[in-house]
């Protein structure tokens, strides 16, 4: 019987055929959403995430790092994709590897779920990829609960700041800090934010709202 590495190896190569995901992605794809778990490691407020809690992965497209997360922990998934092809391939993904009953494969734009049923619900939000940190933080804040926590991954170091704290600010939003992995090439390097007061009604904004007019 195949172990789920090996399972997951599968399907992270069955994505690289179906264009989802870069060969370079794939093969990094367990270590590099691993690498999403080290916000354990700084002194956040709030408990710790409980077993059975919801975590939400914004923008999933070949798995990473959501599909990989879901069977690393014991917490309930919501992957969120806006493309119907990849949708259908990551409920075959998740049929795979026999998690059907926790993981949860959603077909919709990410501001819609942040004002759907899901809003303030999210023990933890992880994007890789998804947006410009700006739309990130507008469509992740909505979806947590207090102290909930937004992980994303994150480009080489630069000397711009990616993550303003005004802007965080007006989403509820607190820089927590960034780590770094040393087990993927480069590093790979992640930060989180922690929400600390509720995010304000109007957001999320439709995602053509955020790009014309992005909060930072």
């Amino acid at each position: 019987m195949a172990s789920v590495e090996q399972i997951l190896d599968h399907i992270l190569d069955r994505a690289v055929v179906e264009g989802y995901l870069t060969p370079v992605a794939a093969s990094e794809g367990l270590a590099h959403s691993a690498g999403f778990l080290g916000f354990q490691e700084l002194d956040l407020p709030g408990p710790p995430i409980l077993d059975g809690a919801l975590a939400v992965d914004l923008g999933t497209g070949g798995g990473l790092p959501g599909l990989v997360l879901a069977v690393k922990t014991p917490w309930r998934w919501l992957l969120v994709d806006r493309k119907d092809r990849r949708v259908v391939f990551l409920r075959w993904a998740v049929r795979q590897l026999g998690i059907e009953e926790r993981v949860q494969v959603v077909l919709s734009d990410a501001a819609d779920v942040g004002r759907g049923g899901f809003r303030v619900m999210a023990s933890l939000v992880t994007a890789r990829g998804f947006a410009p940190p700006g739309s990130t933080a507008e469509c992740a804040a909505p979806l947590l609960a207090e102290h909930g926590v937004l992980v994303v991954s994150e480009p080489p170091a630069k000397s711009t700041v990616r993550w303003p704290e005004a802007g965080l600010c007006s989403l509820g939003l607190r820089d927590v800090g960034g780590w770094a992995s040393d087990d993927v090439p480069g590093p790979a390097n992640y930060r989180a934010m922690v929400r600390v007061e509720p995010c304000p009604d109007r957001f999320p904004r439709r995602f053509h709202r955020q790009v014309a007019d992005p909060l930072f």
